[in-house]
């Protein structure tokens, strides 16, 4: 198998003096070959995605790109621990592949230098064009070789553009990944996902449901009218703020109006106007203009706003009260100091399965990989310290476990939760110490 790209984009361009339509001249395209390579997504496809597609122009939506920062943003800052026995047990050193995927800091003993540096990812900004692909287009997807224990092999991995991946059935019926669009042929995967030393992992919009060809699809294709709504509100109100022509009509007093003279007043009052450029317009005796201050689509026009954004947080999964969209009633302190529980817990719990599960599939043995967010929304240092020293003190933890926590090294002789400090029993043998008043 040859060794694969980074896909950065869907389509694939061919530039040719011949006709590609028709077999002109003869023997056309086998005779002739054009030239191929990978350019902007021209919308083809079950799914299509890019910035030439139906949903291209989606992504740059502010209310998109904070949402989708609220998922991508915790899941890649925070970092990912390797546990055994299921997630419950000791800590082990994660695996350089999570740590530095793209091998950024080169290591001979993992191959360096299989990157250029131009296509080199650090560990988050890999991990989250992973995930939001998987939020957007509903496929998030990478391919790796493994070493002699079956797991990644660091510097490796590489980025895969979900519009290259389909499926199809294999003799036995069994649904397999197809990679196109590498040099004109398809790379295609057996039912584990692995062609010949690479193997192919794929992470799904948990919000979407999958169907019979193993498809999932994401935000834009779940629920497109809740931004194409979202277009039209931004156009409309840019319209507004820009025009120069007022809102209201013209009112002719004199008789007998045909529609010419109509489309004539009405086209000389505009043009005075200058369009997008304020002006002054001159009318007659005859022609008064009536103002409409605020038209009933301009009186709605922040209330559609605000419901909308509401729509575009619940089409990511999320409470609109994140994204600064309070349907219900106002926030209160409480709803404020708790917004990031309720962001982990509701927003970003099948977000953390879904990478928890796929990565823990690529690790032999009992051991899985948990994305650690303990970082975020921390309580001050005397809480903290407070919890710590309850810990300790009955005994779940030790000092050096939540020094370990707090990102400080470990004590030479800490305080055991056994021996708290204190008055402490003499040792068996020790002579007791004389009373006050006695005489030695």
């Amino acid at each position: 198998m040859p060794t694969l790209p980074r896909f950065l984009t869907r389509s694939v361009f061919a530039r040719t003096n011949a006709d590609l339509l028709v077999n002109d001249p003869d023997g056309f395209p086998s005779d002739y070959p054009p030239v191929w390579w990978y350019g902007l997504d021209s919308g083809g496809g079950a799914y299509p995605i890019g910035p030439n597609g139906p949903h291209g122009d989606f992504a740059a939506i502010p209310a998109v790109i904070r949402a989708t920062s609220l998922i991508v943003g915790p899941l890649t800052a925070a970092p990912f621990k390797v546990l055994e026995q299921q997630h419950s047990g000791e800590p082990r050193p994660p695996a350089r592949w999570l740590t530095d995927p793209m091998l950024v800091r080169p290591d001979d003993r993992f191959g360096a230098g299989e990157h250029a540096a131009a296509a080199q990812l650090p560990r988050s900004e890999f991990w989250a064009e992973w995930l939001r692909s998987a939020i957007w287009t509903g496929l998030g997807a990478f391919v790796c070789r493994e070493d002699n224990l079956g797991q990644p092999l660091a510097g490796s991995l590489r980025m895969v553009h979900p519009g290259t991946l389909s499926t199809e059935r294999d003799s036995v019926g069994a649904l397999c990944w197809v990679l196109g669009g590498y040099e004109g042929e398809s790379i295609r995967f057996d039912r584990s996902g692995r062609a010949g030393v690479w193997r192919l992992v794929v992470l799904r919009n948990p919000h979407s449901p999958v169907d019979s060809e193993g498809m999932s699809k994401g935000v834009f294709a779940l629920s497109p009218s809740a931004f194409q709504l979202n277009q039209q509100v931004e156009s409309y109100a840019a319209g507004q703020f820009r025009s120069g022509i007022p809102n209201g009509y013209l009112k002719v007093n004199a008789p007998q109006l045909t529609q010419p003279k109509a489309s004539e007043l009405k086209g000389a009052w505009m043009n005075a106007h200058g369009g997008d450029r304020r002006s002054i317009a001159v009318l007659n005796a005859t022609t008064d203009f009536v103002p409409v201050s605020l038209s009933p689509v301009d009186a709605a026009l922040a209330e559609v706003k605000r419901l909308n954004i509401g729509d575009v947080a619940f089409a990511f999964g999320l409470d609109p009260y994140t994204l600064g969209a309070s349907i219900g009633n106002s926030a209160t302190y409480t709803n404020i100091r708790d917004a990031w529980t309720n962001h982990k817990d509701f927003g970003l719990a099948p977000w953390i399965a879904a990478v928890e599960d796929t990565l823990t599939a690529l690790i032999p043995g009992p051991v899985g990989v948990k994305v650690n967010l303990d970082a975020f929304a921390n309580p001050p240092a005397k809480e903290r310290i407070d919890a710590g020293a309850a810990a300790v003190a009955a005994g779940l933890i030790t000092v050096n476990e939540w020094r370990a926590n707090e990102g400080l090294p470990p004590l030479d002789d800490p305080v055991s939760p056994d021996s708290p400090p204190g008055p402490q029993e003499p040792p068996p043998g020790a002579q007791e110490p004389p009373e006050e008043g006695t005489p030695q």
